[in-house]
């Protein structure tokens, strides 16, 4: 096996990760605000919320399955155009039900990108540095999510949010460049598991992965975590301007707050993890979702939302390498790529769940109570993670 710093397939799959990531966090943050502007009422606003979760849980799976048969450079060359003329197509739109279409293109281009990324990234490692190796990809998708809520937060001081997008899709352009140039189809490796299997995409290793009492907490943890985000993404922007007096640009500052806390963690947790085993890192992770959630849903000034921000980050930048690391070393090898796909897919049913409250219910609740919501089902996911996993050797 290859060192990291010589690997220059991990490298390559590392930088376009980056590049197709950072396309979508220019935007991202800020897209509630996008929608209501251009004029989505509440319900609309958490439905279009949902939207990409909704299609990245039906089409996760099958589109594991089609990138076996297409081939891996096919597939990502596609999620790249895809991601390309989602975004410059928000710039265009004047009516909200046009956002509908958009959402799902982009959702269906990250739905297939994030699980055949993970597992080029994991053919790159060996169980003795898995977490390391994640810790790095995972890095690189922090530093993107907080490079670019930067980069946003200076451009909407001179552009509206409109312009904004049509700028963002110099991003992934320049990702899809990279790739043709860098990246040739010979260079992937196709993996169709063992013995010429699919890579365990049956029914019967659906079941066997669910049986592992580690994949069933972490997925617990996992739906609770998204959820929670899916309320946040979902009604934080918009209390943050409507009912703070913030504007885009600080709003995206605060992101930029999570987004630096998030990477600065994800490395050191991946290499932690592998030193003292996933479970404590992981733990950690979730309490401190427990309290930054805890005060986002009490604070109401630029300052402590800093810091609810950054304990947010951490917290986020702890949990991912550990837990994907955790989900590998527990399942047999031949059910890792489905493995990897089904845990995803627990962040999309999550994250849905969560967006589609924070909109059907934003007449009974306030932001702040929906927000504050978040702490008590974080609690109780990381009790059924404490109490129901173990750890494994990764030796």
């Amino acid at each position: 096996m290859k060192s990291l710093r010589h690997s220059r397939a991990l490298l390559s799959i590392i930088f376009v990760s980056f590049m197709y990531i950072l396309g979508s966090a220019v935007t991202k943050d800020l897209r509630p605000l996008y929608f209501v502007e251009v004029g989505a009422d509440p319900v609309q606003l958490g439905l279009l919320m949902a939207v990409p979760a909704i299609v990245s849980i039906f089409t996760r799976v099958p589109s594991s399955a089609v990138s076996r048969r297409l081939g891996r450079w096919r597939m990502m060359l596609f999620t790249l155009i895809l991601m390309i003329g989602s975004t410059a197509l928000f710039a265009f739109v004047r009516d909200p039900v046009w956002f509908f279409p958009l959402v799902s293109l982009g959702a269906f281009s990250w739905a297939a990108f994030s699980p055949l990324a993970v597992e080029l990234v994991l053919d790159q490692s060996s169980p003795s540095t898995r977490g390391g190796t994640m810790g790095l990809y995972f890095t690189s998708i922090g530093a993107a999510m907080f490079v670019g809520p930067l980069i946003s937060s200076v451009l909407t001081v001179i552009m509206d949010l409109r312009q904004l997008f049509l700028i963002a899709t110099v991003i992934p352009v320049a990702s899809l460049v990279v790739f043709l140039r860098v990246i040739k189809p010979g260079e992937m490796r196709e993996n169709q598991g063992e013995g010429g299997t699919d890579g365990g995409l049956g029914g019967g290793s659906i079941m066997r992965i669910f049986k592992v009492r580690n994949f069933a907490s972490l997925s617990v943890a996992r739906i609770a975590f998204a959820f929670s985000m899916g309320v946040f993404s979902t009604v934080f922007p918009v209390y943050a301007a409507d009912s703070l007096g913030l504007t885009p640009s600080l709003i995206s500052l605060l992101f930029t707050f999570r987004g630096v806390t998030n990477v600065l963690m994800r490395t050191p947790a991946g290499r932690l993890s592998d030193r003292i085993g996933r479970r404590r890192p992981f733990i950690f992770a979730l309490a401190l979702a427990v309290a930054a959630y805890a005060l986002l849903g009490t604070v109401d000034s630029f300052g402590p939302l800093i810091v609810a921000m950054s304990l947010f980050g951490i917290s986020w930048g702890m949990r991912i390498a550990p837990s994907m690391a955790l989900v590998s070393d527990s399942v047999l090898d031949v059910d890792r790529p489905l493995a990897l796909v089904l845990f995803m897919t627990m962040f999309d049913i999550g994250s849905a769940m969560g967006a589609l409250l924070a909109g059907f219910s934003s007449a009974i609740f306030s932001q702040q109570t929906l927000l504050l919501i978040c702490a008590p089902i974080l609690l109780v996911s990381l009790l059924v993670f404490v109490f129901f996993s173990k750890e494994v050797d990764h030796a």
